[in-house]
């Protein structure tokens, strides 16, 4: 009698076994394969409900993954993008609002030259709810943030050093974007919190996991199912996961892509493996003159003719900035591996200027105050390798 007991209390515990995993059995079993490789779309509404009206899409990411490299691919797409669509011309973040996903989506792959399989559109209080899940996250602050919003209901207080951080902190972090890089920074901030969901993810027990997923599915507006975002987290726990720049061009208040350029990112996406280029040194040129009467880009242009190695971007507006004098020229060598080939250059190009050198270290005030009048006028000073001021057309 007491055997009989012993074996039914054993296929008793393992029923109750059985019961608490089988929905998880049952997906796994029935889980499809994801094509390889694959692409997906993930667009950030600037609002905290994604059902809410909003006439601009905040952020747009291009995913590319493959389970042979064991790779995650993502392609932030600026905002201001310029496209071309039904005889129109308008800013990419307009596109889904006013056409719908699909339209989007066949743009972009045109653009990139790969198959979009699905799309995901979130609302930032996203971040909020998956982060209470995962709650407290460990985020690392470059610098003290503060700020004040009540209009926005927006309260920012972090120090620098290692924060761990609620859901709502969480959100505040990601949407936090008065820095001297603007949205450059927010967007570098939204990766450090997908990094950080992303790894708490991989560590944390199945409940949690699914927990999330049910979350997103639930939350999101997007043409998923259980088994293929499940099959996606697997994937992501073994891959190593790299983000793209896309190469682009600022024309006033747009963006434009570098045709030159392009050809390397998507490369990049279908191959997975980063192409062997030959590297160029981006020069930022910025109009100092105060009453210059000529074409400042039309002269800059000419000044570097057959400027081999160099990318040219040309700021042809007069920055009004503490500490920096009108028709004084200034130099900034943010890539110190070029500094020998940057100053013979420029001295061969500039024979009669004096440059005055600012060090970002020496004097952060003014570095970054350039940086800001850079990111406010929507120029990508991420990339660039050398600032140059220029302050008198001799």
């Amino acid at each position: 009698m007491k055997f009989l007991m012993y074996v039914i209390g054993i296929i008793f515990s393992l029923i109750v076994v059985m019961s608490m995993f089988f929905p998880f059995l049952n997906v796994y079993a029935k889980m499809e394969k994801i094509p390889d490789p694959y692409y997906f779309l993930v667009l950030g509404m600037d609002t905290t409900d994604v059902n809410e009206k909003v006439s601009r899409t905040d952020s747009i990411l291009l995913v590319g993954v493959s389970e042979k490299k064991n790779k995650i691919l993502v392609l932030p797409i600026p905002r201001d993008l310029l496209v071309n669509i039904e005889k129109e011309t308008l800013r990419i973040n307009a596109v889904y609002v006013k056409y719908g996903i699909e339209k989007l989506q066949k743009i972009i792959q045109d653009i990139f030259k790969v198959k979009i399989s699905d799309y995901l559109i979130f609302d930032y209080g996203l971040f909020k709810e998956i982060g209470e899940i995962y709650a407290p996250v460990k985020i690392y602050v470059p610098k003290d943030m503060y700020y004040e919003d009540f209009h926005q209901n927006l309260h920012i207080n972090f120090k620098q050093g290692y924060n761990y951080l609620n859901g709502e902190e969480l959100l505040y972090y990601a949407r936090f974007r008065y820095d001297a890089l603007g949205d450059l920074g927010r967007i570098q901030r939204q990766k450090d919190v997908l990094f950080a969901l992303m790894g708490e993810a991989k560590n944390s027990g199945l409940s949690k996991v699914l927990y999330s997923i049910d979350k997103v599915l639930n939350r999101t507006v997007n043409s998923f199912d259980y088994k293929k975002l499940f099959s996606l987290f697997l994937i992501t726990k073994k891959s190593e996961i790299n983000f793209l720049s896309l190469p682009i061009e600022i024309v006033g208040d747009y963006v434009k892509i570098n045709n030159d350029q392009i050809k390397y990112t998507n490369k990049y996406l279908v191959d997975f493996e980063k192409p062997l280029k030959k590297e160029k040194i981006w020069v930022t040129l910025i109009n100092n003159m105060e009453s210059f009467k000529l074409s400042f880009y039309t002269i800059t242009r000419q000044r570097w003719t057959n400027a081999q190695g160099y990318l040219i971007e040309i700021v042809d507006i007069l920055p009004n900035i503490d500490g920096i004098d009108h028709n004084k020229s200034y130099l900034i060598i943010k890539n110190d591996k070029y500094e020998r080939k940057i100053l013979n250059e420029i001295k061969n190009r500039y024979s009669k200027i004096t440059f005055k050198l600012i060090d970002a270290k020496q004097n952060p005030t003014q570095y970054f105050s350039i940086i800001k009048f850079l990111s406010d006028n929507f120029y990508n000073t991420l990339n660039s390798d050398v600032i140059i001021l220029v302050g008198s057309n001799s």
